[in-house]
């Protein structure tokens, strides 16, 4: 460890896990809360993002890892590896440890399974977006990722036809994993049946995400190039327009 790469890497390893094992842990003790499950998921990202730095959410990572060169895909497998990490142990804690309910991961009795997997494609695909147009750019990116889970796993519960978990959002393959781990875990009734529905639908949405937010923003900084290209030339313009002539008295 005496390379100071290596020691980022490890200190970012252990923020993300501890991170998503709160978060996680969170969302288990919240199951069943209705309105405020969602409340106390949200809130729980914004505290941890802006405490850890933390994704707490495998797709967020890669779409990171996909726009930005720099990230690197060392960093990119231990932050998934962490957020799996924490989330088993976050799941276990929360479930098998204190909660002690059984989660169901089955499609609600008014939604279907198309139904469900698009929900999850077009909400994580919502929750990429907002991540990566907020990066870095506002002191308010905390915020906006906690409202982006608040909204999405509110308004999933009425519209997919079941509580959280009973039909609702999940918006992240880790805290799927996790939860379905802590809960079966916990007792053999857990209904898992359905699991797959909540971790490939935020990858197929975050990929989407990604697509839209390169392409728009090559079109902004195409735009941006262009006025600034103008702005020079008008600046030209204006000097060589105002240069005195030679032999003139000003």
């Amino acid at each position: 460890m005496q390379s100071p790469v290596a020691r980022s890497l490890l200190a970012e390893f252990l923020c993300e896990a501890v991170a998503t094992f709160f978060f996680t842990m969170v969302a288990g003790l919240a199951y069943g809360a209705g309105f405020d499950t969602a409340v106390v998921v949200g809130l729980a990202c914004l505290i941890l993002h802006q405490s850890e730095k933390a994704h707490l959410n495998p797709v967020i990572s890669i779409a990171v890892a996909l726009c930005d060169i720099d990230f690197g895909w060392v960093n990119l497998f231990l932050r998934i590896l962490a957020q799996i990490l924490g989330a088993i142990l976050g799941g276990l804690l929360a479930i098998d440890g204190w909660s002690n309910k059984v989660l169901q991961f089955g499609i609600g009795l008014n939604s279907t399974g198309y139904r469900s997997m698009l929900f999850e494609i077009v909400f994580a695909a919502l929750l990429v977006l907002v991540f990566l147009r907020s990066r870095g750019k506002t002191v308010l990116a905390p915020v906006v990722h906690g409202l982006a889970y608040l909204v999405g796993i509110a308004v999933s519960s009425p519209l997919l036809g079941g509580l959280f978990l009973q039909g609702g959002a999940l918006l992240n393959p880790a805290l799927a994993i996790g939860l379905v781990i802590g809960s079966a875990s916990h007792s053999t009734a857990t209904d898992e049946g359905d699991i797959w529905l909540f971790i490939v639908g935020p990858f197929i949405g975050a990929l989407l995400g990604v697509v839209f937010y390169q392409l728009t923003s090559s079109l902004d900084d195409d735009w941006e190039e262009e006025t600034i290209q103008t702005t020079e030339e008008q600046i030209r313009t204006t000097v060589i327009e105002e240069r005195p002539v030679h032999g003139q008295v000003l």
